[in-house]
């Protein structure tokens, strides 16, 4: 399979690259197989349970720099409602598919999302 135009444009030019501090909440995950050893720092900001601000910061190939480019475009302005439904197959869709050797990429991205909006649960629940 090729690389979609989708998947190449937010490889080469990617949506919210950068980090938040202060942030609402934070995910650092990582994933080592297949030769890869991509590491994805994922900050965002949250008002009124809807994310107002996504940042990534990754050491990551060029599946995982699009997954999560294609994230933080779809993430802003959402609600966590909707983010914690969000599946690895909603960014294939996004990205117009990708090469099944990049899978580990979108599961990767989705993950640091949930556990960022896990952070912000903990953090705003536990008062």
């Amino acid at each position: 399979m090729a690389f979609s135009d989708k998947y190449l444009q937010h490889f080469t030019h990617p949506i919210g690259v950068g980090e938040f501090d202060p942030y609402d909440g934070i995910g650092e995950v990582e994933h080592s197989g297949s030769g890869c050893f991509d590491r994805i720092k994922l900050t965002m900001r949250i008002h009124n349970d809807t994310v107002t601000d996504i940042a990534f910061r990754a050491r990551a190939c060029s599946g995982t720099i699009a997954s999560c480019s294609a994230l933080a475009d779809f993430a802003a302005g959402k609600s966590i409602s909707k983010l914690l439904e969000m599946k690895a197959d909603t960014l294939i869709n996004m990205l117009d598919g990708i090469p099944e050797n990049k899978q580990h990429s979108v599961e990767l991205a989705v993950k640091a999302l949930k556990q960022a909006l896990e952070y912000y649960w903990n953090t705003n629940n536990s008062r």
